[in-house]
């Protein structure tokens, strides 16, 4: 059995509320009791959020998703639960941690093989 690998990063805490307050404008609330309100027009670019954007009774569709993790809409689009909780980019990602190099890396060429076939026999 292979073992659970776990995130070293923290993943934002559950969405428990969402609510439209105007436009593209929604009010979040979280399981650790951070409310936010955030505009989402500037997430609803490409062709998935392209109903949404044009159709304001599909934006007021909005609701949690089954896992409680983001927003998503009937059309399948969602809005990762990272860009929503820490606004914009987690930050993990504006201050990733540094790479160490281990010296030079060796280019292996690749091996040449041959294939070998068996003659057929030929019955007399």
């Amino acid at each position: 059995m292979d073992p659970i690998v776990r995130s070293p990063y923290p993943m934002p805490p559950r969405l428990r509320a969402v609510k439209i307050i105007s436009g593209f404008t929604v009010h979040l609330t979280y399981a650790d009791g951070v409310v936010r309100e955030k505009d989402l027009e500037p997430y609803l670019h490409g062709p998935i959020f392209e109903p949404i954007r044009n159709d304001p009774q599909l934006f007021a569709s909005v609701q949690i998703d089954e896992v409680g993790d983001t927003i998503c809409w009937p059309n399948g689009a969602d809005i990762a639960p990272e860009t929503l909780y820490y606004d914009g980019e987690p930050p993990w990602v504006a201050h990733p941690k540094p790479v160490r190099f281990l010296g030079k890396r060796t280019i292996r060429k690749p091996i040449k093989r041959r294939t070998v076939r068996a003659k057929a026999k030929i019955p007399a």
